[in-house]
């Protein structure tokens, strides 16, 4: 694994996975957004649930257009990091993000006019391809 990507240790997922967004959260942030801006850029992204899915395909994006809203933020848009558990089962730290974005113009807006749109995405310990696993992308 990049040895970049990670800013703290890995460490096991909680057996079971907390209910509430407060029992789930980490420490954060988890992932060097520089990194994760590199890897997502032409790499693997994976929407990890189907709600996920169905949220992405009413947004009209595809994995290139999170890869393009990824590249935008800013170490200033993080918001908190939490476990979270995909359809495989797999639990992973993930880090949350959120910020008012321009999907015509793929870019950051300062304008309160464009959406604010909230993304969840976090990486399996034990992948070799680093995939991006994203865990909720959705308007705020």
């Amino acid at each position: 694994m990049v040895d970049t990507l990670r800013l703290r240790p890995w460490t096991p997922p909680p057996d079971p996975v907390p209910e509430g967004e407060r029992a789930r959260r980490i420490p954060g942030p988890i992932y060097d957004l520089a990194t994760v801006q590199h890897l997502a850029h032409g790499g693997p992204i994976y929407l990890a649930s189907d709600r996920c899915e169905k949220n992405v395909e009413a947004l009209e994006w595809d994995t290139e257009d999170i890869a393009k809203f990824i590249a935008a933020l800013r170490p200033n848009d993080y918001r908190n990091s939490e476990w979270c558990q995909g359809r495989s089962r797999k639990v992973i730290a993930a880090d949350v993000y959120a910020l008012h974005y321009d999907h015509i113009a793929a870019c950051r807006s300062v304008s309160s006019r464009h959406p604010q749109y909230y993304l969840k995405f976090g990486f399996r310990h034990d992948d070799p391809r680093l995939t991006v696993w994203v865990m909720s992308c959705h308007l705020s």
